[in-house]
């Protein structure tokens, strides 16, 4: 067999399953461990799979550009969003992250709530100021240009000297063996350290993210209050995460 055919029948194989296995694949292949450690690596180096113990998951392929993404699955982003609005309550310091749909929440917010938002997202700073009479806090920091996002060292230690009623935080990857997961390792610090001083955390994240994995996690999914997708989530997965201690609001 083909080099080239036996990667793509490992990607086909992890499209059908959901995770391969590399003792499953040495049989179904009929090649040695040793082949298959290379197919994987390779694979893993292309961006196409994520390497874990014994074998392979799917990879978030997510785009950074904030202008693609914002393109993308608005009706259910916007069902989610709108759930999420509704767990804000006057008064509440709430973080808010630079998702996509994170964003939309502004939108969802009645117009006399008072409360404060804290982002590092620009897009996010902007909508929560032209829909809504809320304050807003912009963390400071260099601007990542293709996540429209201010980060530095300086940023997380604003954080730390905040405590939080509520985090919004949206994620690249969840998967009930590793939990609530995104590929930018400064995005990901940001978000752990909003969980970290925030009394209760919502995810936001569409059912295409679930069931892959990205490298740099952000929480376990019993560590959050609620995870909130949309009804495209499959059922298994759905059953999955639940026993593994994820709270799952499905809208």
């Amino acid at each position: 067999m083909l080099n080239e055919e036996r990667k793509f029948r490992i990607l086909e194989a992890l499209s059908l399953r959901g995770r391969v296995l590399s003792s499953e694949l040495v049989a179904e292949l009929n090649v040695s461990e040793d082949t298959i450690r290379r197919d994987l690596k390779d694979l893993a180096l292309a961006g196409s799979i994520k390497r874990v113990h014994g074998g392979a998951l799917p990879v978030g392929q997510v785009p950074f550009s904030y202008e693609k993404r914002q393109k993308e699955s608005i009706g259910e982003k916007s069902a989610i969003a709108k759930r999420a609005a509704a767990l804000i309550s006057p008064g509440q310091v709430v973080f808010i992250d630079g998702g996509t749909t994170t964003a939309l929440v502004a939108s969802f917010l009645p117009k006399d709530l008072k409360a404060t938002f804290i982002t590092y997202s620009l897009p996010t700073a902007i909508a929560l100021t032209e829909q809504s009479n809320c304050h807003v806090r912009l963390l400071g920091g260099r601007v990542v240009k293709e996540l429209l996002l201010t980060m530095g060292p300086g940023l997380l230690k604003e954080i730390e000297a905040i405590q939080a009623d509520l985090t919004l935080v949206s994620v690249e990857c969840i998967h009930e063996e590793f939990g609530a997961t995104v590929s930018h390792p400064d995005d990901a610090l940001v978000k752990s350290a909003f969980i970290k001083q925030s009394a209760e955390t919502a995810i936001l994240a569409g059912s295409e993210k679930f069931g892959k994995v990205a490298p740099y996690r952000i929480a376990w999914l019993n560590e959050v209050a609620s995870i909130i997708t949309d009804t495209a989530i499959d059922t298994k997965r759905l059953k999955a995460c639940k026993k593994a201690g994820g709270s799952i609001v499905v809208v």
